[in-house]
Order: structure tokens, then sequence, then C-alpha cells
């Protein structure tokens, strides 16, 4: 007898089949056709009634993501941006034309905010995840080039209340740019193994991209899964796998050179980073393994203290020949940086952790359009995310021109 589907999985498939996305998932020959944002939006099915239907809910989701470029940080923000739209941005946008005003009607804000609480968040994140996925082969001119990304979690402290855990989300990014690519809620940190799978099925296609996590992903499944999908990964080895954590801690890395290193000097310390890298001892008891390394981690003070010193074991399917020593350090440190490039600036820039928006699927739609938020300005070369959306409050034509959506 079969096991039942694990809820996370139930629920990303029927997004899938909701969105009309299913049949471009696990295929590179074929293209999404999600050209710009308002095909994203058409892909979402609308919850109301089509009885009474008097603003299209692509034009709700255009308001709300602009206000999120411009740097809203709440609900109370958001409706602030909408009643402001002027004119130019409604009719750009689609606003409903209304005759006898002779003027464009944005729909009221609370409307907005009631109706986006309503949409099935599963639905939201394949949608979404399809367009960026598309986008991929733009960033990347080489179709041989290895696409880093890196699968990462974060707890959303803002919607706990009392009685109820926060809201848990696992992400897959560019490690480099930290563009959020998919997105999808896991309930807990601890339901996140279950959710890889579901959430990198988003991605149309993983061939020569390389995935890196944390420890809690180093699992054969995931090794195994990535193998069949044409993708690499560089995972830690850690006390989840005992065996295979004791397999490579004896090796001879005493005998081993060190054949990479990093000097940095700032913020009041000292950072050194090593790297030792082996093949795959015959044996090696993880799948698809073809090189095992050691990254060592020191930190000094600027009178060169020992501050504090770090090793981890690690694994990749990646041959010698597509990454040496130096590229595997900058792969297995992308998934540690990933804290800094992404995770602060939502709770910073955009102020997710402080928002207490909690309605319905509302806090994971908002999750989602601000990791596009993000992402669309750094598209645009604001490396500084505050910057950018001082930027898009300039003038209300700016966020458009972010997001593409300018006539």
């Amino acid at each position: 007898m079969q096991s039942a589907m694990p809820p996370v999985l139930s629920a990303i498939t029927t997004a899938l089949e909701d969105t009309g996305l299913r049949e471009q998932c696990g295929s590179c020959g074929e293209a999404v056709d999600l050209a710009d944002l308002r095909q994203v939006w058409a892909q979402i099915p609308d919850p109301r009634d089509r009885r009474g239907r008097r603003h299209p809910l692509v034009v709700m989701f255009a308001l709300v993501q602009a206000a999120l470029v411009s740097g809203a940080m709440s609900y109370a923000a958001i409706r602030h941006w909408i009643a402001r739209a002027p004119q130019e941005v409604l009719e750009q946008l689609g606003a409903r034309y209304d005759r006898r005003t002779g003027r464009f009607q944005a729909p009221h804000p609370d409307t907005v905010c009631r109706t986006i609480a309503q949409v099935n968040a599963a639905q939201v994140d394949a949608a979404y995840a399809a367009h960026r996925a598309a986008q991929i082969p733009e960033l990347y001119d080489d179709p041989d080039e290895l696409i880093p990304m890196t699968v990462d979690g974060k707890t959303q402290r803002g919607t706990a209340t009392t009685g109820h855990a926060a809201q848990h989300r696992l992400g897959v990014q560019l490690a480099t740019d930290a563009i959020v690519i998919a997105q999808i809620d896991v309930g807990s940190k601890s339901n996140e193994i279950k959710a890889f799978q579901p959430l990198l099925d988003q991605i149309s296609c993983l061939k020569n991209v390389v995935i890196s996590a944390d420890r809690l992903h180093t699992q054969r499944a995931h090794a195994r899964y990535l193998h069949r999908r044409e993708a690499f990964y560089v995972f830690p080895v850690g006390g989840n796998q005992p065996g295979l954590f004791d397999q490579l801690d004896a090796l001879a890395w005493k005998d081993v050179p060190i054949e990479w290193a990093t000097y940095d000097r700032g913020h009041g310390r000292i950072e050194i980073r090593t790297i030792q890298v082996l093949p795959a001892p015959a044996g090696t008891r993880f799948p698809h393994v073809k090189q095992v390394f050691l990254i060592e981690r020191h930190v000094y003070d600027l009178a060169g203290k020992p501050l504090s010193s770090v090793a981890v074991l690690g694994v990749t399917s990646l041959p010698a020949t597509l990454a040496g020593p130096r590229r595997l350090a900058e792969l297995a440190r992308g998934e540690w940086s990933i804290e800094n490039k992404d995770h602060y600036v939502r709770d910073v820039t955009l102020g997710e952790d402080r928002c207490r928006v909690r309605t319905a699927a509302t806090p994971s739609i908002l999750t989602t359009m601000r990791s596009y938020a993000i992402a669309a300005l750094r598209l645009l070369n604001h490396t500084n995310i505050a910057e950018g959306t001082r930027w898009a409050r300039d003038d209300f034509q700016n966020p458009l021109i972010a997001l593409g959506l300018t006539i």
C-alpha cells in the first residue's frame, strides 16, 4: 500500500495543475510562456464569485507588487500607496475605466487586502516560480555554465501568535545575487526535508544547477533527486549522517595540502578560510559523490588573538574537471552568506519580521512578492535595496519600470 502524499507535496502538485504550469516542470526543452508579470498573475485563479467582480485580480496584484517595490512594510503602507496612485499609473496597470467620470478607478484598498487573503498561496508560489525560472537563461549566457543556487529556510516571526508558532518558508535562490527563484510554505523547520523536492519541482530545468544547503538537507534522497534532474550538489556533512561523517573525519586531512585560502580584514576582525579537497574514497556512503572536502574558518581580532574556529566536512557530486578547490570554496560559502544577502534585507529593509499581517494566505503571498521586489531592484543594479526603494518612491513610474510594467 502506497503511503499518502505529504501535504506540502500535494499542495504544490495541485497548484502546478491549477495554474496550468504542470507540463513545464522537469523538462529543459519546453519554454514557459510567461513573458511578464501580467501573465504571471493571469495564471492565478481568482477566488471570488464571477458575479460582482469590478476589478481584475491582475490589477490588485500589480498594485500590491508596486507598493512593495516602493518599500511598503505593512498593509497600511500598501493601502496608502494604492490610494495615492495617479491616473497614468492606474491606466498602465489596467485599472477599470469609469465612463461616467472619465477616470480610471483603483479598487478600494480594503477590497485588495481582502481578496489577496483569499488567494491560494501555493498557486501564487508556482506562478512566480515559473516566471523567474524562465528568466534564468537570460542571466546565464553560456548553457554549460554552472548555476549556483542555495536552498534555505526562513521563519516569519511576525506571524507568531499566542498558541501558534510562526510560519516557516523554504526557498531557493541564486547564490551569487540572492535572487529568489521559488518558495513554498513548510509549516516548521522540521518539515524542510519533505519540502525540498516539491520546492525544486517548481523550477522547470535544473541542468547544470549546483544546489548548496545546510546539513539538514544532506540526504541521500536529495542527492538522487538532483542527479536525476541533471543537477549537482555541495552539501556539508554533520551529525545527521554519522556514518558518512565518521568516514570523512577518519581521512588523513593532515597530509592533504591546502589548495585555496582567503584572507578578509574588516569589521574589527580578520577571517581566514582554507579548503582541502580529495577525490571521493572508494565506498563513500553517499550517492554520486565525486569529491570530498574540509573547510576551516578561523577568526582573529586585529591584534591576532583567536576568536573562533570552525571546521566543516562536505561532499559534492561535482567532478574536479568542473569545480576545483577555489570553485568549491565559493559554492560552499554561498550558503553561509545568504543570511546577509536575503534575510537581512527582508527583515530590516522591508520589515518582514515586524509585519503583523496574519490573515489566511496573506503572510506567505506577501513574502513571495517581497522577494520578487528585491530581485527586481537587484536586476536594475540596485545593490543597496534601501536606496532602491527610495528611488522607487521618488516617482510612481519607477516601481513600474522595475517590474517591467510600463507601456
